[in-house]
């Protein structure tokens, strides 16, 4: 190096300063020619509502991963639509439809456990009858010795036309043995059992292991 150009260069970087210093606007076009451009506004929004984006999917991953079955094979996974403030039990919506194999009549699990049947088909969504419509009717069994009875779904589901010989009692598993969905598939349990009111057969209360209203995620058999 020349003896002469660190000198030039000294006095290059003190005429600098000055400028940034007695002369802001100039200071500010040096400034913006040597630092870090800005983001424009439209690129930042862009950036932080594609971060609240993922922010919810991951939410929503969080949320339902527990309810989501380890293995889909044969199954299609649905995630299940609000209807909050009202607590409807007799039907909900699920995200899944025809373009995913959903068909009326398909049935609906929840942790393995039938929970309702497909009613209604579009091609992004499907209503499903669960249980707990007054409606629903299906053949089950009940308990190791496979007793038969109905299946009456309302409010409060009983297994009704249970013989008055059968040995039905409490913690007895209820399960479906219609032909309309898969075979042995677990319903709930006996909570009680009593006399129908036509003294002719007997009745059981059924209760469930899960709670309908708190259901995000289902898995519907084609």
């Amino acid at each position: 190096m020349k003896p002469y150009q660190p000198l030039f260069l000294g006095v290059l970087v003190i005429v600098l300063l000055g400028l940034v210093a007695f002369m802001p606007a100039l200071g500010a076009r040096f400034h913006a020619l040597i630092g870090p451009r800005p983001v424009p506004v439209g690129d930042v929004a862009r950036l932080a509502a594609e971060n609240v984006s993922l922010a919810a999917q991951l939410a929503l991953l969080q949320a339902v991963k527990a309810e989501l079955p380890s293995s889909t094979k044969n199954l299609i996974p649905a995630l299940v639509y609000s209807t909050y403030p009202f607590n409807l039990k007799n039907e909900i919506t699920v995200n899944a439809g025809s373009a995913e194999g959903v068909s009326a009549g398909s049935a609906v699990l929840f942790e393995g456990n039938l929970i309702g049947v497909v009613a209604s088909v579009t091609r992004g969504s499907s209503v499903v009858q669960t249980i707990f419509d007054p409606n629903f009717r299906l053949p089950v069994r009940i308990g190791s010795q496979g007793y038969s009875a109905l299946l009456v779904g309302g409010s409060y589901p009983i297994a009704e036309s249970i013989p008055k010989t059968a040995a039905v009692a409490p913690g007895d598993v209820v399960m479906s043995v219609a032909t309309s969905v898969p075979y042995g598939m677990a319903i709930g349990t006996v909570q009680s059992v009593s006399l129908a009111s036509n003294n002719l057969f007997e009745q059981a209360k059924i209760s469930f292991p899960y709670d309908m209203s708190m259901i995000q995620a289902v898995t519907i058999v084609p």
